[in-house]
């Protein structure tokens, strides 16, 4: 029984994992609300996290700064 709800607990842990490797890109409403906080950048060839980190940037609670500013910095990594 332990060994059942262990199996469960790791597999309901690695879920998180599994959903960000599997990313969906950036719908087209995301994308104008990105470009009209940055303005018109390049949005093609964006890693999975790179799209994690924008999309997590658009639904925070924060000023538009501090957006722009989180937004610019995830597409400053690759």
């Amino acid at each position: 029984m332990k060994a059942i709800a262990l199996i469960a607990a790791l597999a309901c842990a690695a879920l998180p994992s599994l959903a960000a490797a599997q990313q969906q890109p950036l719908n087209a409403l995301e994308i104008q609300h990105v470009h009209s906080l940055v303005g018109n950048v390049d949005l093609s060839n964006l890693t999975d996290r790179q799209i994690v980190q924008i999309k997590d940037a658009l639904i925070q609670n924060v000023d538009r700064t501090a957006k722009e500013t989180l937004i610019r910095m995830a597409l400053k990594k690759k």
